[in-house]
């Protein structure tokens, strides 16, 4: 289908899907009304150019997933509501961006998997975990209004993460080319990356508070400390040679 306008679209008792590819030049705007029904939208040929807004709905749950691919198109997502998993994919060199608050009840994934796609979600309200995944260079910066888990990730370019009212955690394996900055912007907030990562440049880190503690594993690679301030206790580890260097002051 092709709308040279903005696409509204709702399914009352059912799911949205698609069987051939959407290219949609204004805003688009999904809602699906029942309980647990789930929006895909996976024709890797779609082009969204205009903002998405999303509403699902689960009432007792995260079962209303839904799953965005918008091709070789930007794809920027609007003030949104995903009562489940939210999945979005892009191979244009501006990625994934967020141009309101994207309230996701389950887990976040983005991914660019072309033309050095970024990813730059600063306004994101996930409950669950955070999975990003880069192509090429891509930079990937994410802030979040709780705490922020990180499921297994891959960014090939730097990585900026700050967790406004909670602590950064993850429960996969972190795997960053660029350099790495992490942030709990809230009062004694923690940082525990304490699983087998690759943070393979500078990792800058930031708490405040006396038991704003932050420790880092970073499995089989060196670790290189940037100029930071932790409010508490400092832990690092690594198994590499180079072993643990520190960068700035």
């Amino acid at each position: 289908s092709t709308v040279t306008g903005a696409l509204t679209a709702t399914a009352t008792t059912g799911n949205i899907t698609d069987t051939g590819a959407l290219t949609i030049t204004g805003t688009t705007t999904l809602v699906t009304s029942a309980n647990d029904a789930t929006i895909s939208l996976d024709t890797t040929t779609n082009a969204f150019t205009g903002a998405v807004t999303i509403t699902t709905n689960d009432a007792s749950g995260t079962d209303a997933d839904v799953t965005i691919d918008g091709g070789t198109t930007a794809l920027d997502i609007a003030a949104s509501t995903i009562d489940g998993d939210l999945t979005l994919t892009s191979g244009h060199a501006s990625g994934i961006t967020d141009s309101g608050t994207v309230t996701v009840g389950g887990n976040f994934s983005a991914t660019t998997d072309a033309n050095n796609g970024v990813i730059n979600v600063g306004q994101m309200a996930v409950d669950g975990t955070v999975a990003l995944t880069t192509n090429g260079n891509g930079a990937a910066t994410i802030v979040n209004d709780a705490g922020l888990n990180f499921a297994a990730s891959t960014v090939t370019g730097a990585l900026t993460a700050t967790a406004t009212t909670g602590n950064i955690t993850d429960s996969g394996n972190l795997t960053v080319t660029g350099t790495s900055s992490f942030t709990t912007s809230a009062s004694n907030a923690t940082i525990t990356l304490d699983a087998t990562n690759a943070l393979a440049s500078a990792v800058t880190l930031s708490t405040t508070g006396s038991s704003a503690n932050a420790t880092i594993d970073n499995g089989t690679t060196a670790l290189d400390i940037a100029a930071s301030t932790v409010g508490g206790n400092l832990t690092l580890t690594t198994g590499h040679a180079s072993g643990i260097t520190d960068s700035g002051n």
